[in-house]
């Protein structure tokens, strides 16, 4: 797969109509006489679909005022890899037919061709479905993991799909997907393995592989307010900075009965953003003859109404 050259080309589109552009940065990195360069889009048309047959007419690059010219378009796929994280400690029995219905119903509004990893929290971070396209190995899972006496690992669950992660990049050394965490965590107290050093670098690390972390939090605390009990819960300080840094979305919930609607509507914004992922293009231009340097007060276009889009160099969000 193709890959963007020259990191210090910094760019991003918004383009909505013919005559729409966007400013994109130079770093001071210079790019040699006639060198080309090249970035990644994701365009989508006034239904929201991805589009993935633009032509080199229809993309303007400009640098001062000067026509690049567009020399191909490639098909570019980052798919999302999705691992959804289930606390199954005590006090989540009650709630289990809800989870049921909410996970059977997420999993339905996802694309057949997106990897699902399931896991467990308690007794400790476990994958019940290891990483698979396959949905009836995939619902089974969902229906077959059962509620466990100890305490939850919320926390440790994060760390180590950071971890899985970064391995994985320090093995491989290159970036295959977009990692997305969706916990369905209880208010119940959790237990911790890692230190807050661990933890930190579990976010920062999150944050610069631009993976992204969902979290439902659910209250189950008997005698217990629900805004208190989400409040001052443990996993709650975690997962707001989790879901904050790596542009996530955290809800609380007093009613386990709202994850059967919850969980198939996260998951039809997923599949949306997967679409968005394996639809996108690789784009190379080449400046004209005889400039060189740092890219100059570039702007980039559409020339096809109705479009919108966003341009990247590594094809994450």
């Amino acid at each position: 797969m193709p890959r963007p050259r020259h990191a210090g080309f910094l760019s991003w589109l918004r383009a909505c109509l013919a005559a729409a552009v966007a400013a994109f940065l130079a770093q001071a990195v210079p790019l040699a006489q006639d060198e080309p360069f090249s970035f990644i889009i994701a365009v989508s048309d006034q239904s929201g679909r991805p589009v993935r047959d633009l032509t080199r007419d229809e993309i303007v690059v400009t640098e001062n005022g000067v026509e690049a010219e567009i020399e191909k378009i490639e098909p570019f796929v980052m798919p999302v890899a999705l691992t959804i994280a289930v606390d199954n400690g005590p006090l989540s029995a009650d709630a289990l037919a809800h989870y049921r219905a909410g996970l059977t119903g997420l999993v339905r509004a996802l694309p057949g061709d997106m990897e699902v990893t399931l896991i467990t929290m308690s007794p400790q971070p476990m994958m019940v479905v290891q990483p698979t396209t396959d949905r009836i190995r995939l619902l089974r899972g969902v229906n077959g993991f059962a509620p466990q006496d100890e305490s939850p690992r919320f926390t440790d669950t994060l760390v180590e799909f950071s971890r899985r992660y970064e391995t994985a990049l320090k093995e491989t050394r290159r970036i295959a997907s977009l990692p997305i965490l969706l916990m369905v965590s209880t208010t119940v107290t959790e237990a911790v393995s890692y230190q807050p050093e661990a933890i930190t670098r579990a976010l920062q690390f999150l944050e610069r592989r631009k993976a992204k972390v969902h979290v439902v939090m659910l209250n189950v605390r008997r005698n217990t307010s629900a805004s208190a009990a989400i409040n001052d819960g443990r996993q709650t300080m975690i997962a707001i900075p989790a879901t904050k840094v790596t542009k996530g979305r955290f809800e609380t919930l007093s009613n386990s009965s709202r994850l059967t609607t919850l969980l198939p509507e996260m998951g039809a914004e997923i599949a949306a953003l997967h679409g968005r992922q394996i639809n996108q293009l690789f784009v190379t231009a080449r400046r004209q003859s005889g400039r060189r340097g740092p890219l100059q007060n570039g702007q980039i276009g559409l020339t096809r109404k109705g479009l919108t889009g966003s341009v990247t160099l590594d094809g994450l969000p």
